[in-house]
C-alpha cells in the first residue's frame, strides 16, 4: 500500500508512571480516528470493526514488534528506542477482488529514549473502486467482457454487473474482451487511494465526449464519468508527435507530460463554469479547444493555458488575434485532469497552428 495521510502527536512524559521504562526505551500508545461514520453510497459499506483490523509495527531492521488483530494489541507497548513503521489496515489485499474496500492508516515515527508517544490513525479508504456502466451502443459494438487489469491482477465486468470493483491506487488497462478471448485495449487510466469511480463506456456519441462530474465527501471521492472509447484500439494516436495527436477525448484519458493535442479554437475568458465563444475576448491568459470549430458545449472543450511571456500566447491568445477563432491548432503540454472544470493542457512546450 502507498503512503497514507496521518495525524500522529508526540507527548513527552518524563514520569508518567504508565510503564517502567529503561533509559533506551520508549512507549507507544495507540488510538484510531476516523472523521465520520465511513458509509459510502456506492460501495464502501460500513467501517468493519477496528478491533478485527490488522496492526503491524516493525522497527527498522524490518522485524515484528507487534503483528495481530489492532484489539488483542496491548493498551500501551514499550519499545526500544527508535525508528518504526507501523501499518493498520481492514483487510489483507493483494490483488483486484470485488465489494472489498480497504480501511486503514500507514505511517513512521521516531520514538525518543523516555518519551510516550501518541499514534493516532487516520481510519479512511485507501484503495480504490470501479463500478462500469455500458450503453446500449458501446454493448453493440463490444458485446463481450470489459477486463480492467493491474500487475496483480484483473477483474472481468459483463454488461450487467452493479458491484464496485477493487482495485490498487495506481495505472489500470482497460480491455474489451471478445467471446473468443481476444482482447483490444481501449484506454488507461490512473486509479486514485479513496476513489469510487463510476465509468460509463459509451461508442459513438459526441454528446458524451468528454462529460465528467465530480461529488466529494469526508470519507472517499465520488466520480462519474463517460468516456467515449470508439475507436481508440485502431488510432494511430500516441500523443508523441505533431502527426499522432491525440483527439480531446483520447488526451483526457492520458494525463501525461509532453503529449500533442489536436482541437479547433473555439473560445476563450475561462471560468470555472463558463467560455465565451464570441468576440470581444477580454483574457489572454486562456482558450478553449474542441474537435469541431463549431463546437459551443463546455463538455466537450479542452481548457489551455496560456502562460506569461509564451509565444503560445503571443501568438494565439484571442484578445490580440480574434482572427484565431475557428482554427485549427496542435499543442504539446502536459495533460490535466482538470483546468477550469475541464481536461485542461498546461506547460505548453510547442504548438502549429493551421
Amino acid at each position: 500500500m502507498p503512503s497514507f495521510a496521518i495525524v500522529v502527536a508526540a507527548i513527552v512524559a518524563a514520569s508518567c508512571g504508565l510503564v517502567e521504562k529503561g533509559d533506551k526505551e520508549a512507549v507507544l500508545r495507540l488510538s484510531i480516528r476516523q472523521e465520520n461514520k465511513i458509509a459510502t453510497k456506492a460501495g464502501g459499506g460500513q467501517l468493519p470493526d477496528t478491533n478485527t483490523f490488522i496492526l503491524q509495527i516493525k522497527n527498522q531492521a524490518g522485524e515484528y514488534v507487534y503483528n495481530g488483530a489492532y484489539g488483542a494489541r496491548p493498551d500501551i507497548i514499550s519499545v526500544p528506542a527508535g525508528i518504526y513503521s507501523l501499518s493498520l489496515v481492514s483487510r489483507q489485499f493483494d490483488a483486484p477482488a470485488w465489494e472489498a474496500p480497504v480501511y486503514g492508516d500507514q505511517l513512521d515515527i521516531v520514538a525518543a529514549s523516555g518519551e510516550t508517544v501518541s499514534v493516532i490513525f487516520l481510519c479512511k479508504m485507501i484503495n480504490s473502486g470501479v463500478r462500469i456502466k455500458m450503453t446500449e451502443r458501446y454493448v453493440a459494438r463490444y458485446p463481450g467482457n470489459l477486463t480492467i487489469m493491474q500487475d496483480a491482477g484483473s477483474l472481468n465486468y459483463t454488461s450487467s454487473e452493479q458491484r464496485f470493483g477493487y482495485f490498487e491506487p495506481g495505472n489500470a488497462t482497460f480491455s474489451a474482451v471478445a467471446g473468443d478471448g481476444s482482447s483490444q485495449q481501449l484506454f488507461s487510466k490512473q486509479l486514485e487511494e479513496g476513489q469510487l469511480l463510476t465509468l460509463t463506456l459509451d461508442a459513438g456519441s459526441m454528446d458524451a465526449n468528454g462529460t465528467i462530474s465530480m461529488q466529494l465527501d469526508t470519507t472517499a471521492t465520488y466520480l462519474s464519468q463517460t468516456v467515449l472509447v470508439d475507436g481508440y484500439q485502431n488510432s494511430q494516436a500516441n500523443g508523441l508527435s505533431k502527426e499522432a495527436a491525440y483527439s480531446i477525448a483520447e488526451a483526457a484519458l492520458h494525463p501525461e507530460e509532453n503529449v500533442w493535442v489536436w482541437g479547433y479554437v473555439v473560445g476563450g475568458d475561462l471560468t470555472s463554469s463558463a467560455i465565451n465563444y464570441e468576440v470581444p475576448f477580454s483574457k489572454n491568459s486562456n482558450l478553449a479547444i474542441a474537435a469541431s470549430a463549431q463546437c459551443r458545449t463546455r463538455s466537450e472543450c479542452m481548457s489551455v493555458e496560456l502562460a506569461s511571456g509564451s509565444d503560445i500566447r503571443e501568438t494565439v491568445n484571442l484578445v490580440d488575434h480574434p482572427e484565431n477563432l475557428g482554427r485549427k491548432i496542435y499543442i504539446q503540454g502536459t495533460v490535466k485532469e482538470s483546468y477550469f472544470g475541464i481536461p485542461g493542457l498546461k506547460s505548453i512546450k510547442a504548438f502549429e497552428l493551421e
